[in-house]
């Protein structure tokens, strides 16, 4: 575990939380590889979720807490106003009563600062770099579909009015209602396979998913010898009883 006093710890964090959504969340999956080299795509529609609740305009790191309070309460990740209070205190590490991305990740995914900063035992680089890509692949795709329903949003506004700019905005829509479907979903189709090989490139290589496979190999022998010698120790103990009967 890095060994880190506190203030280096906020200064490294602060460094994390002006980095962009897109890039706290690459930096969260980076951190946290094992957890979610298989479903990485959980996080960054999550991100995407955030930046629902930021303003359109500029590029926004935080929400504001009331913004935030709206974003929990939309996920239905809280109750009460005074669950509502306790959740944002422990997701505003940086108490600066804003909340980041990586932050909110943290407090849902139940990650500490220091378990982000842990050290990685050996190199797996090349493995990362594989992830990233297949994360890169799949957030362009979000932002793709983000950008298009946005489009057809504002062309179904348009397209109430009247006049030429509303018949040109029917046009459009329809046209965009009836793509087709195989064609349009062909990158996220791609983006899959990325995921799937970047999948594979962890499980076949990195020395954690190694480590965990040996200590639970390991705890599975411990746990059926451990039972054998209870089930001999039973064994003898009803022979001995049985003698005496």
């Amino acid at each position: 575990m890095v060994d880190w006093p506190e203030d280096k710890i906020k200064s490294e964090f602060a460094k994390i939380t002006a980095l962009t959504i897109n890039e706290q969340a690459t930096f969260f999956l980076r951190s946290f590889v094992q957890d979610f080299s298989g479903n990485f795509e959980e996080v960054l529609e999550l991100a995407e979720e955030f930046k629902q609740f930021a303003p359109k305009e500029g590029d926004v790191r935080e929400l504001e807490e009331d913004v935030a309070h709206r974003f929990l309460e939309r996920r239905g990740e809280t109750m009460t106003v005074i669950e509502l209070r306790d959740a944002l205190r422990a997701i505003d590490l940086d108490m600066n009563k804003k909340v980041s991305f990586i932050e909110y990740a943290l407090y849902k995914y139940k990650k500490s600062l220091r378990d982000m900063f842990t050290e990685k035992p050996g190199d797996i680089k090349h493995l990362l770099e594989k992830l990233e890509e297949a994360i890169a692949a799949f957030q362009k795709v979000l932002e793709e579909r983000a950008a298009r329903e946005q489009l057809m949003k504002d062309l179904e506004e348009q397209s109430q009015a009247g006049g030429v700019k509303a018949m040109k905005a029917r046009l459009q829509l329809e046209s965009m209602r009836n793509e087709d479907e195989l064609a349009r979903n062909k990158k996220e189709v791609q983006a899959g396979a990325q995921k799937r090989a970047a999948q594979r490139a962890v499980d076949n290589g990195d020395p954690y998913v190694e480590e965990q496979k040996r200590l639970a190999e390991e705890k599975k022998k411990k746990e059926a010898e451990e039972k054998a010698a209870r089930e001999e120790a039973r064994a003898r103990l009803k022979a001995k009883a049985s003698a005496f009967q």
